[in-house]
C-alpha cells in the first residue's frame, strides 16, 4: 500500500501544480488532475535513484509560497520543490520517509555529511575536531570514521557494516549535545554527499609485497614512503 500525501509541487523554471504525491516502491508519483486552463491531468515519475539530496528549504526562493518546502535535488534536471497543502507537519514526515527510503539498504553504507562554516572559524573548529568524536567509533560499530577540514566547510565520513549502526549513531543524545557546540560555526544546513564514483585496490599479489625496511625517508621503521622504482616505473 503506497502513502499519498496533497502537495502543491513545481520543478526548476516550472509551473506549480497542484494534486498527490505517492511513495512507491520504486519512487515517487506526482499527479495533478484537469482544470480549466488544462485538459489533460499531469503525471510525473522520479525514481529514488534520481535523487542527490533531501532537504527543507531554508530560503525565501525554496518555500512555496511562504510554506514549509521539501527540495529534492536531482542528479540531473534540476530540483523539485514540495509544499504540504494540508498541514506543515507533512514536510518533516516526508523529509523522514524519504532519507530513510534513499538510505535504507542492507549492506556496508557509507555516509559523507558536509556542514558548510562560517569564515575564519577553521581555527576553532579543528580545536573541536581534537578532542576527537563524542562517541567511542568501535563501540558504536563503525568501521572507518574521518573528518576533513577545509576554509569553509567540515566533511565528515562515517562507514559502517549496515544502516542499522548509522540509525543507532544518529540516535544517540551525546552527539546531538556534541553539535550544539558548533552552532556558533555553522553557516547553513548539513547535506549528504552523493557516491559518485569509487575505485577500491584488488588484493595484491605476493611478488608485490615487501616487509623489509630500506634506508632512507621512510617511517619510523624504515618503510618506504614511494613504492619501488620498478613498480613506479610500470604505473606511469
Amino acid at each position: 500500500m503506497q502513502t499519498t500525501y496533497a502537495v502543491t509541487w513545481a520543478e526548476t523554471g516550472g509551473a506549480l501544480y497542484s494534486g498527490k504525491l505517492e511513495l512507491r516502491p520504486g519512487g515517487l508519483s506526482f499527479e495533478a488532475g484537469a482544470n480549466g486552463s488544462r485538459k489533460r491531468p499531469v503525471v510525473k515519475e522520479v525514481a529514488y535513484e534520481e535523487l542527490s539530496e533531501v532537504r527543507v528549504g531554508r530560503t525565501a526562493q525554496d518555500r512555496i509560497g511562504d510554506r514549509p518546502t521539501l527540495i529534492l535535488e536531482r542528479k540531473s534536471g534540476g530540483r523539485i520543490r514540495i509544499a504540504s497543502v494540508v498541514q506543515s507537519g507533512i514536510v518533516a514526515e516526508l523529509a523522514e520517509r524519504l532519507a530513510g527510503l534513499l538510505l535504507g539498504h542492507e549492506g556496508p553504507i557509507r555516509v559523507v555529511v558536509i556542514l558548510p562554516l562560517k569564515a575564519g572559524v577553521r581555527d576553532r573548529v579543528r580545536g573541536l575536531l581534537a578532542q576527537g568524536p563524542p562517541f567511542d567509533p568501535e563501540t558504536a560499530g563503525l568501521e572507518r570514521h574521518h573528518v576533513f577540514l577545509t576554509d569553509r566547510e567540515a566533511v565528515f565520513l562515517f562507514e559502517a557494516s549496515s544502516q542499522s549502526v548509522i540509525e543507532r549513531l544518529v540516535g544517540t543524545t551525546d552527539l546531538w549535545a556534541a553539535a550544539a557546540a558548533w552552532q556558533e560555526h555553522v553557516a547553513g544546513p548539513a547535506r549528504l554527499a552523493e557516491d559518485a564514483f569509487s575505485w577500491a585496490a584488488s588484493a595484491l599479489a605476493d611478488a608485490d609485497l615487501c616487509f623489509g625496511g630500506s634506508p632512507g625517508p621512510g617511517n619510523s621503521e624504515g618503510g618506504e614512503i614511494f613504492a619501488p622504482a620498478h613498480r613506479r616505473q610500470g604505473a606511469m
